[in-house]
């Protein structure tokens, strides 16, 4: 989406009319900052006061770095009046004004602590020390503020950009006991983000006039507390400035009261709710920024009391319209700006034109309402904005036509309708009078016809131009070729079935081309060898065409080239040229090279990406790759290279792709290869002819996320090590901490894995940052599974298929939570299935076929959900999906555990019985011969027994 940019600058012009001063760049700073006093070639030498020249050295002395030599003068000369930034008062001499500010290539002035001896300077009116270099360069700091109320003269202050991190503890009082001050310019400082209640306002200015605190870090309402206590609500305030702070909450409803206000920009906080009604009683408003904020509720008409408006700028915001688009904004008769980018209107666009076609249609120089849900068509009613220069639709549901009015905006300058759903034809009518337009993007709108003649001649030239993925051919559109000035041009997907003219070609030669984007049409024909020169070095995408023959040398020109999907077939005289080239991304992909690569690579020395898929090249890879030593991908799949891996590929030391895979290369994986190669992400040596075992370096590339040696003649084990693969445990973008920036400018990195399952290639629907893989299917391995493979966590892909692995499935594989893909078939594993897989709940695909596997299947839904084809060919198998195990046929497990648990219950039964007799014998013995001994012995006792047992023998006989 291409910006209307014509505006961004002049809302600034509103502050400069408002500021007491502009200053410029190091090299006029001697110009515009010298003595004013000195009014002829004589110079006194005793003007300066003594202590405030003391100051200032003392100050000289504690910067660290003066990047613009702007404090050189200091100290040749006894007069301090006159030295580079200073300037004094012509009758008194003191000092009244220190501005050290400027730009000198590209760095601020200067460097160091701010030295509190500033306070000597009490005749100080203004102060100026910007450095508005962000975080590039260490700018001036000060680690207290405390000696700035000791100038109780000075109005105007500028410390945007110094580091008052330290000193955010006391700013806020020292600023409140400035009682002259009228100009504070604290932007980018790190001030802190809470403001007490407590502070004082004794002292504090009444006058103040101009508040720029903006990209600091005030994440509450305080700052809106201490902004109305400092400057009062009838104050002298114009201009406010709090954008890119975390502020959040809704408007303070007291904003309505700053009637003086007329700059004031609230835009990138978390302001929220609806703007508050008394906030539109600010009629001196001419500039209003809130966007970038969460405010919401329609625009309402009560707007129309900001007769001053000139600049309305709301974008990203919630504000909403369905229908009800604000008809007062067409009686503001000095708007020149209209900002609703991004919100939620929803109206139709004819009735927008309407509700705007008061006064504002004079003055209205910027309509920008792109994304949003804004439909119907282009009314010939537009014509009336006789002023406007931005017209940005881009992004909404216009599903209408186009009416010629649009021709007649003669002041034109930018028309963005792209991504929409117009249905038209466009003809040279349509643009007749748009002799300014230097942006055109009409793109993504399918059913758009530009139909403009061959022949004719624009009354424009133009800057950005897209008209991608709409309808311009068949033949080829000729007007282009009168577009000399053209630094963007896409007219892909765009129905072009035609050759491109040598005239097209010579158009660009300019010095302005910075991206060329003809992809996806049906060009067809032989690319002419121009004597071009690309000055801007362009990206340059003629992919997904027909184009044949050779590659144009003046290609050459440009740093990322895109041929692939063609049906090229001469590489010279492209490759092997004179002088090194500069290109760093080459994509010849798909088309129809053959014969050997050529051995010429250190001419291409800078390359960071190399695409040569898909063709025919067949031979050895020459040594001279070993000079690509910046690469970070190379990409040789589907090609007839054969012989074995040149040692030079050991110089490519910065690559992280490396794909080989369906070719006929011999030999054995480098031995050195995770030595080489430490950055290495992606491995592809599939369908080759390697054989040997696998290097125990492998184990190195800890950053390695996809390794497929598949259809190979590897031999030997799995090595142990393979849990060093560290970053198969993560399940990030691990492609995400490249730096490809330089890379892919106009393009996101968007590979994709492709992965082999029974012999047939799958695209894994991820990109291949995310992508964690396995595959060394169909080789010759033998030995175990290492049981380190369950700590790669990440793993989505696993494939051991087609090998002579043995041994049982390691335990814990059921720890590989983000698993897909799962083949382990056709090997000699043994013994149960174990029950962890069950609890992979992510698995898409298993096959566990042709094994030895036993027991029976554990139960879980993840596992019945598979084809009994996943299991087949395990003579020992059984349950879902297989037939029932025979008779409830337990596992081996299972057995084992019953064996222990009958063996356990014989054992407490045998305990049981043995305690028993015990019991009874203790207690026999107890019972007898406590009752029994105590009779023999006892005498009386017995005695008593007999006679109680004749007693009841009498008693049952009577």
């Amino acid at each position: 989406m291409i910006s209307y940019s014509t505006m961004k600058t002049s809302h600034r012009n509103l502050i400069f009319l408002l500021e007491f001063y502009i200053l410029s760049y190091c090299k006029y700073n001697a110009v515009g900052i010298t003595s004013i006093s000195n009014t002829s070639n004589h110079i006194n030498y005793t003007r300066c006061i003594p202590y405030e020249r003391e100051a200032l050295l003392r100050f000289k002395h504690d910067i660290l770095v003066d990047h613009c030599r702007l404090l050189t003068t200091w100290g040749d000369q006894q007069d301090c009046c006159q030295w580079q930034g200073v300037q004094c008062d012509s009758n008194t001499n003191r000092v009244t004004m220190l501005t050290l500010r400027g730009s000198h290539s590209g760095m601020p002035c200067l460097e160091g602590e701010i030295p509190h001896q500033l306070k000597k300077l009490v005749n100080l009116v203004s102060l100026d020390l910007t450095c508005d270099f962000g975080n590039s360069y260490d700018c001036p700091y000060a680690n207290t503020l405390w000696w700035l109320p000791k100038l109780t003269l000075l109005r105007d202050i500028n410390l945007s950009g110094l580091d008052l991190s330290l000193a955010s503890d006391d700013w806020f009082q020292n600023v409140n006991n400035l009682p002259s001050l009228r100009v504070l310019h604290m932007d980018q400082c790190g001030l802190s983000p809470m403001i007490p209640a407590s502070i004082s306002y004794t002292n504090s200015s009444s006058n103040i006039s101009i508040i720029n605190l903006s990209n600091n870090f005030f994440n509450d309402t305080s700052v809106f507390q201490w902004l109305f206590r400092l400057s009062g609500t009838n104050s002298s305030l114009v201009v406010l400035e709090l954008s890119n702070n975390q502020i959040p909450g809704p408007i303070p409803p007291n904003f309505g009261e700053m009637l003086s206000l007329s700059y004031l920009d609230l835009s990138s906080n978390l302001l929220d709710g609806t703007i508050p009604s008394a906030f539109w009683n600010m009629h001196n408003i001419s500039y209003l920024s809130l966007g970038m904020n969460q405010l919401e509720g329609p625009i309402p008409h009560t707007i129309s009391n900001l007769n001053h408006l000139t600049h309305l700028i709301l974008p990203n915001n919630n504000f909403q319209g369905s229908g009800n688009f604000p008809n007062s904004l067409g009686s503001l008769c000095s708007l020149q700006e209209i900002n609703l980018n991004n919100n939620n209107l929803d109206d139709d666009f004819p009735n927008i034109i309407q509700a705007l076609s008061g006064c504002a249609t004079k003055s209205l120089v910027s309509l920008d309402l792109s994304q949003n849900r804004v439909w119907g068509s282009i009314p010939e009613k537009i014509s009336i904005f006789a002023s406007l220069r931005g017209l940005l639709l881009n992004t909404n549901q216009l599903n209408g036509t186009i009416g010629h009015g649009i021709g007649q905006l003669s002041m034109l300058e930018t028309l963005d309708l792209s991504y929409n759903s117009l249905t038209d034809t466009l003809f040279h009518s349509h643009f007749s009078n748009l002799s300014r337009l230097h942006v055109l993007d009409l793109s993504n709108n399918p059913d758009l016809n530009v139909s403009i003649s061959a022949n004719w001649i624009p009354p424009f030239q133009l800057i950005n131009v897209n008209l991608e993925s709409c309808k311009l051919g068949p033949s080829f559109p000729n007007w282009l070729a009168t577009q000399t000035n053209v630094s963007y041009l896409g007219i892909s997907n765009a129905e072009i079935s035609d050759t491109i003219p040598s005239s097209f070609w010579n158009s660009l030669s300019s010095h302005n081309l910075e991206y060329l984007n003809i992809s996806y049409n049906m060009i067809h024909g032989v690319l002419p060898d121009l004597p071009i020169t690309f000055h801007k070095r362009p990206v340059i995408d003629l992919s997904s065409n027909n184009v044949s023959g050779a590659i144009p040398s003046f290609l050459r020109n440009t740093p990322k080239l895109y041929l692939n999907n063609n049906r090229l077939s001469v590489l010279n005289p492209f490759f092997c040229p004179k002088d090194k080239t500069s290109i760093i991304f080459l994509n010849l992909a798909n088309n129809l090279f053959s014969g050997e690569l050529p051995d010429c690579w250190m001419s291409f020395d800078q390359l960071l990406v190399l695409h040569l898929e898909n063709n025919n090249f067949s031979g050895k890879l020459p040594t001279s790759v070993g000079a690509l030593t910046q690469l970070y991908t190379l990409h040789l799949r589907n090609n007839s290279l054969s012989g074995e891996l040149p040692r030079s590929l050991d110089n490519c030391t910065s690559l992280v792709v490396l794909d080989l895979g369906y070719n006929s290369f011999t030999g054995h994986i480098p031995a050195k290869i995770g030595c080489s190669f430490e950055s290495l992400r992606v491995l592809s040596l599939q369908s080759n002819r390697f054989h040997g075992g696998l290097p125990l370096s492998l184990c190195q590339l800890s950053h390695l996320q996809v390794l497929d040696i598949s259809i190979n003649h590897i031999s030997g084990i799995l090595p142990k090590c393979i849990y060093n693969f560290t970053a198969m445990i993560k399940t990030d973008d691990s492609l995400s901490d490249i730096d490809v920036s330089s890379v892919y400018t106009y393009y996101a990195y968007s590979e994709y894995a492709r992965l082999m399952w029974k012999r047939k290639e799958q695209s894994f629907q991820r990109s291949l940052g995310q992508m964690r893989a396995i595959d060394i299917s169909n080789n010759e391995l033998k030995g175990l599974i290492p049981a380190g493979i369950s700590s790669l966590t990440g793993l989505v892909f696993l494939n051991l298929s087609n090998n002579d692995l043995s041994g049982s499935i390691p335990s814990r594989i059921g720890q590989l939570t983000s698993l897909e893909f799962l083949d382990l078939s056709n090997n000699h594993l043994s013994g149960d299935i174990p029950t962890s897989l069950s609890q992979v709940t992510t698995l898409g695909i298993l096959d566990l076929a042709n094994n030895n596997l036993s027991g029976k299947i554990p139960v879980g839904t993840q596992l019945q959900s598979f084809d009994s084809s996943s299991y087949m060919s395990n003579p020992g198998l059984c349950g879902a999906p297989l037939s029932k195990c025979p008779g409830g046929q337990p596992t081996a497990n299972e057995l084992d555990s019953d064996k222990n648990d009958t063996q356990q219950d014989e054992d407490d039964s045998s305990n049981l019985v043995l305690g028993l007799c015990i019991s009874v014998v203790i207690g026999f013995i107890i019972g007898f011969w406590g009752v029994c001994g105590t009779l023999a012995i006892k005498t009386s006792w017995r005695q008593a027994l007999f006679k109680f047992l004749d007693d009841q023998k009498t008693r049952f006989f009577r």
